[in-house]
């Protein structure tokens, strides 16, 4: 009985005490609810750039000039073909063969001018590098070879340049280095192509020998073995050489940005007008910006994918148009800190800059009750073409001003 009773009571301060914790827990969310606001700014800082392209990794290769665009060397590096020389077979003959991609819907030329260079690969080669600058180690005097595009029972067209014995053997000879190939088009050409590339998963371009075995001449029995070789091209890079921003293409009231074109646009929202608290959640953030297709260069707008990045610095120089050999701003990028990317609808882009705006919050001094006055780096990073570039109105106007929106909670 004693123990039933001691039991007995020891529920009963277990539950008060659990009752008292409960209502101590609901009276603390009561006093401290979290309030909801929203802040926003039409007022931006723009600036427009531009660097080298960096192309690398590209399923496609794009080949020719247009009245932007100057795509018409791309460098090529092959599978090694040593084992030619030493292989058990006699070499016949054989050709390098490029693809064209099967979306490509331009015309072809009914007679290639199209050559291919070769010459001993040089230490400055490196794929995924800036793909005009540095590019003076590559001479003039190089053997080329000839071009004719054939087609297949499948309806692919190939780019064909054929190779005789002789200089497959010769290709197949590496004891002063490996060689590097030139896909080249004359300075009058009118036309880009698309081919596959070494990156493609699918028709890349093949260096292909034809072979058969070497027999006794005495025996007039042996039957004679053909045989077929092919090596895949390892990497490639295309020079382009995009429309400078003085070009009559661009306007400096816009801020443009593109992948081939090397345009990049760095965006400053005044943060510290909006007066964020200190002890603010951002909830979440949006940056919506309006493009000219006007003064874009693009099939659809839709299919333009672009993506932004907090900076980690602030940008002191903030004037339009700068021609830079290396982006001395990419240091300044976030690399944890950057959106998810976003097509416009109809011609408004809507980035969902949540994470970077906590980042920039997340900057202040401890004792310093403004925001760092930082920015983003918008980039675009796929879209129907490599050469689309998208124009971004940056003016004040009431027609497409550039906002930011930032929704937070406080305690």
């Amino acid at each position: 009985m004693n123990h039933f009773g001691s039991r007995f009571f020891c529920t009963i301060v277990s539950l008060f005490l659990i009752s008292c914790e409960n209502e101590a827990f609901l009276i603390n969310l009561d006093d401290a609810p979290l309030q909801s606001q929203v802040a926003s700014t039409t007022s931006f800082q723009f600036k427009t750039y531009q660097v080298p392209p960096t192309l690398g990794g590209l399923h496609s290769i794009y080949a020719g000039r247009n009245e932007q665009f100057d795509a018409s060397r791309t460098l090529l590096e092959f599978e090694s073909h040593t084992i030619l020389n030493w292989a058990n077979f006699e070499i016949d003959s054989g050709y390098f063969q490029l693809t064209l991609d099967s979306t490509f819907s331009g015309n072809i030329p009914e007679i290639s001018t199209i050559t291919m260079g070769y010459f001993r690969r040089d230490s400055n080669y490196v794929e995924l590098g800036s793909n005009y600058t540095n590019v003076d180690w590559i001479s003039d005097d190089y053997p080329r070879l000839s071009s004719k595009f054939s087609s297949d029972t499948t309806g692919l067209m190939h780019l064909r340049f054929p190779i005789d014995s002789a200089l497959v053997k010769t290709l197949g000879d590496t004891a002063e280095g490996s060689w590097l190939y030139l896909l080249e088009l004359p300075e009058e050409s009118d036309f880009i192509l698309k081919f596959y590339s070494s990156d493609s998963p699918i028709h890349g371009p093949i260096l292909r020998t034809f072979m058969h075995k070497a027999t006794d001449d005495s025996d007039t029995s042996a039957t004679v073995v053909d045989s077929t070789r092919v090596f895949n091209g390892q990497s490639d890079v295309t020079l382009f050489i995009p429309p400078n921003l003085e070009n009559s293409l661009f306007d400096s009231n816009y801020s443009y940005i593109g992948v081939a074109a090397g345009l990049v646009t760095v965006v400053k929202a005044d943060l510290t007008s909006m007066n964020i608290p200190k002890k603010a959640s951002v909830g979440r953030a949006k940056l919506i910006l309006t493009m000219d297709e006007a003064h874009s260069s693009a099939g659809a707008l839709d299919s333009l994918f672009i993506q932004a990045y907090a900076m980690e610095d602030t940008i002191t120089n903030w004037s339009w148009g700068e021609e830079l050999n290396e982006d001395i701003y990419d240091h300044h990028t976030a690399s944890i800190a950057k959106s998810s990317s976003a097509a416009p609808i109809g011609s408004i882009l809507k980035l969902d800059v949540t994470d970077l705006l906590q980042s920039l919050i997340s900057e202040r001094e401890v004792e310093d009750k403004t925001i760092v006055n930082l920015g983003f780096k918008l980039k675009m990073i796929n879209s129907g073409s490599i050469f689309d570039y998208a124009a971004i109105r940056s003016d004040s106007s009431a027609l497409g001003q550039p906002l930011l929106e930032i929704y937070y909670e406080i305690p």
